[in-house]
């Protein structure tokens, strides 16, 4: 699943969680808040991860960093494929 229909299904419930209804615009504008805060969230995260592997890792540094480099090329390729969907 990507974000980006991650976000719009939070959207969604979060519109039909309000007695008012939001309007296109502002369901566009909340979508991207939203996704934003879901990239930022994965970001963080895969740093968090690629510092933990090189930390536990100890003696097997290169494959700690074998490893957060696998984990930033997915990230820049979720990066790429959120980027497209716009």
């Amino acid at each position: 699943m990507s974000l980006k229909s991650l976000a719009d299904q939070t959207v969604a419930k979060i519109n039909q969680a309000l007695t008012t209804p939001l309007t296109p615009a502002e369901i566009k504008a909340i979508s991207r808040i939203v996704e934003d805060a879901f990239i930022k969230a994965v970001n963080e995260s895969t740093a968090k991860c690629g510092d933990a592997a090189v930390v536990c890792c100890g003696p097997e540094a290169d494959l700690a960093h074998k490893i957060a480099e696998d984990v930033e090329r997915a990230r820049f390729a979720l990066l790429a494929n959120l980027g497209s969907m716009r």
